[in-house]
């Protein structure tokens, strides 16, 4: 027979038994989720765009 382990159940349980979980569901929290996913997309295309910027400079480099 074959026992499944699984220390992420293990910490689960015992987290929720302290009471140390809470659920993100209040409008308030759901607000700061919508507003953090916006800040990171911002970033994430800034981090793009530099990154493209970044490439097309080294492609014009002539090393010597």
């Amino acid at each position: 027979m074959i026992k499944k382990i699984s220390r992420t159940e293990a910490i689960n349980d015992r987290l929720k038994k302290e009471e140390k979980v809470t659920t993100l569901d209040k409008k308030e929290h759901i607000d700061a989720i919508v507003l953090m996913n916006e800040q990171l997309d911002a970033v994430r295309r800034e981090y793009r765009m530099k990154d493209r910027n970044s490439q097309n400079t080294a492609a014009q480099v002539i090393l010597s």
